[in-house]
């Protein structure tokens, strides 16, 4: 009887203790997974807030270069001389896709350059492998050969914006009927200069087209001389002495 008793208290024990490893494991399982959601949560918010900030700082990147490039450009149709000149090719690149090349001739220290000799800078948007375009400063030497001109056109030049999209110069050459300002996309050699030049591109980085408009200073007409009077002027003639 005492031994029946003992065997029921001991089975009581380890039934209880069973009971209470269970829970326990329980309890270690669910507080396992929400330690799993927690983390889960914390690295999602983690993750997304670095990509948030590498694209800001990947626009801001762009925003400056986007910047410099413009302020450049400006700076040279603004220093554009006298007898500078402007005009507009479409030609074929190195993967004989239209390039686009806007040629400013007989230029001296634009672009940072002190002396160009009467050479040309051409800013030419020369394609990129991923679709995009990288418009570059070229430098075309004086008197060349056509040859020779041919290879410094194709030259890949001085990169100053990359990863740009679509774009396209247009020159203001007056108003139309209605009052709006009339722009012409071409601009052969030879062309007399333009009131505006203006600049329409797409980056990747910047949700909105760009647009950029540059000023040329007038070309100022030499002042006319005042006519030589070679007839000289008549003396006046003397006052009479005064009477006593």
């Amino acid at each position: 009887m005492i031994l029946s008793e003992t065997n029921r208290s001991c089975r009581r024990s380890r039934r209880s203790t069973c009971n209470a490893w269970a829970f326990t494991l329980l309890e270690v399982i669910l507080s396992m997974a929400i330690m799993a959601l927690l983390a889960a949560s914390v690295y999602a918010i983690t993750n997304s807030s670095i990509t948030a900030a590498r694209m800001a700082m990947d626009q801001q990147l762009v925003l400056r270069r986007l910047d410099a490039f413009l302020r450049v450009t400006r700076n040279a149709f603004l220093n554009l001389p006298g007898q500078g000149s402007v005009s507009l090719q479409l030609s074929k690149g190195k993967g004989g896709e239209a390039e686009p090349r806007l040629i400013l001739g007989k230029v001296q220290g634009m672009f940072g350059m002190p002396s160009l000799g009467g050479a040309s800078l051409m800013l030419a948007a020369k394609a990129r492998a991923d679709g995009t375009r990288t418009i570059c400063m070229v430098r075309i030497p004086a008197r060349l050969s056509d040859r020779e001109l041919e290879a410094a056109m194709n030259a890949p030049g001085v990169p100053l914006l990359p990863k740009a999209r679509k774009p396209r110069w247009s020159f203001l050459v007056g108003a139309n009927g209605d009052g709006t300002p009339a722009w012409k996309e071409e601009w052969p050699p030879g062309s007399p200069r333009p009131l505006l030049v203006r600049l329409q591109l797409e980056l990747d980085e910047i949700p909105d087209p760009v647009e950029a408009i540059f000023y040329i200073p007038p070309i100022s007409a030499p002042q006319a001389e005042p006519p030589a009077n070679d007839s000289p002027s008549p003396s006046p003639s003397p006052s009479p002495p005064p009477r006593s």
